[in-house]
């Protein structure tokens, strides 16, 4: 134990005076016995190298400051253990960053996406009241009200081939409007949904 603990003492001399020789002797010595105490608070390998690569750098860097009579394994451990402490720490940082990152960009993503279906929704409405009267009614009654072309028929006192040509006609006057900005598929998509009712376009009077 005598001679170990001299034997040690004699490499951190000489690791204290720059040899490379004693550093990679205290490195094989060291390594494995390391890794397994900072792989029990890492488990994950990959981690637990760099950290122990790390803990070599840094007694390299910190060398002239060692005493010679200290516990080797002991300091050794107690400089990976706060390495390990520190990225641990860094990790977590970094994670909440991109936590933070990544929400923001959802919800300007969101907030954008929500934009342009607004305006593109504006538009929308823009073209369906431009519709004749009737046109118009019996469009809304169809794509909001989710009606039938006969259940229409019956409710105007229409035959279904006038609601029919109704139809073909509201679609006409909307495509015209909004193709050339690529928004007759949006319009498609949204026609059964009740927008038009919370934004007051109900039947005209």
């Amino acid at each position: 134990m005598k001679h170990n603990k001299q034997h040690t003492s004699l490499l951190i001399t000489a690791l204290k005076k720059g040899d490379e020789r004693a550093f990679k002797t205290i490195y094989e010595s060291n390594k494995k016995p390391l890794s397994a105490f900072i792989n029990s608070y890492t488990k994950n390998q990959a981690q637990t190298d760099d950290i122990v690569q790390d803990t070599f750098i840094k007694l390299w860097n910190a060398k002239e400051g060692i005493d010679e009579n200290i516990s080797l394994g002991g300091f050794l451990c107690k400089i990976a253990y706060y390495t390990f402490i520190d990225t641990f720490r860094k990790k977590k940082r970094e994670q909440s960053m991109l936590d933070v990152w990544q929400y923001k960009k959802l919800m300007l993503l969101v907030k954008e996406e929500s934009d342009i279906k607004k305006e593109k929704i504006h538009l929308i409405e823009k073209a369906i009241e431009k519709l004749p009267p009737k046109c118009k009614e019996i469009f809304v009654m169809s794509k909001f009200e989710q009606l039938k072309y006969a259940e229409i028929a019956e409710q105007l006192g229409l035959s279904i081939k006038t609601v029919e040509v109704q139809m073909g006609k509201a679609f006409s006057i909307i495509r015209k409007e909004v193709n050339k900005s690529g928004l007759f598929n949006l319009f498609l998509h949204f026609s059964g949904l009740f927008f038009l009712k919370k934004k007051g376009l109900g039947h005209p009077s």
